[in-house]
């Protein structure tokens, strides 16, 4: 749902996020132009973003957790940029959303960023985002459309990322479709571990830059990339450690790499 400038904000039991509309931009306050996702830490399984919000003052842990999260213009926990000439293009905030699923079991929504530079062309994304009841790691699909003169068309490359921090534990393991890493949370206020899980049989490569660790992916000829990324807070009780951190995200490759098949058959 649309918030405070133009926030777009998003949460199920276990996790919250939101990302940054075009008001905040010109935001005499604090503006800023970046198409980062953001988390805010939760420990607590009821519904939040709007209390938070509303009291105006969710940098401070009144119980349930609160935003201790800052990722400015990184990547945060699984934004997206075009890796071109040996450096990640990315777009400004979003200029458009709309929700097409608000229940109790799964939020989806998607989010128009306007037409960006990638080394002299122009391209579009489209995100759309799925986060489901009990899960720690949302659902991106991000649609890309190139603008270019015909016989001028280029292979795209996705860069997928996750800011770095200092005092992070990375593990990387491009062969098996993901990164994950574990982090102090800044304040003080315990440990989180971020990751991105990549769809099956994409063939990923390992980069970084200045703010990122990076997973490059071919954008497919249908413009689409499709990948999951989500984070856990250990005071949430439900993701303690590092080593539980890994097992969870490797679980989860490796389930959406042998999906359960349900036959109906007729007696």
């Amino acid at each position: 749902m649309r918030e405070r400038f133009d926030d777009f904000a998003w949460e199920n039991d276990r996790i919250a996020h939101r990302t940054y509309g075009k008001a905040l931009e010109t935001w005499e306050g604090e503006p800023l132009s970046s198409s980062a996702i953001d988390i805010w830490s939760k420990r607590t399984a009821r519904m939040v973003i709007n209390d938070w919000y509303l009291a105006d003052r969710y940098h401070a842990d009144a119980g349930d957790g609160a935003d201790f999260y800052s990722a400015g213009t990184s990547r945060g926990c699984g934004g997206t940029g075009l890796w071109a000439a040996g450096r990640l293009w990315t777009s400004r905030n979003f200029v458009d959303s709309r929700v097409l699923a608000n229940g109790p079991i799964r939020v989806m929504f998607e989010l128009d960023y306007a037409p960006f530079e990638v080394d002299g062309i122009s391209v579009a994304e489209t995100k759309r985002i799925t986060l489901d009841a009990g899960s720690q790691l949302d659902r991106f699909r991000s649609s890309f459309k190139a603008y270019t003169r015909p016989g001028r068309e280029r292979p795209l490359i996705a860069g997928i990322g996750l800011k770095k921090v200092a005092g992070e534990k990375l593990d990387a393991n491009p062969r098996g479709g993901w990164l994950a890493k574990w982090e102090p949370v800044e304040t003080q206020a315990g440990e989180q571990g971020l990751a991105i899980v990549l769809d099956p049989d994409v063939a990923a490569t390992q980069a970084e830059d200045k703010l990122n660790h990076l997973l490059l992916v071919p954008v497919g000829e249908r413009g689409v990339v499709s990948y999951w990324a989500g984070f856990a807070w250990n005071r949430a009780g439900v993701v303690a450690d590092p080593g539980a951190w890994k097992l969870y995200v490797d679980q989860h490759a490796q389930r959406i790499r042998s999906p359960i098949e349900v036959r109906i058959t007729a007696r």
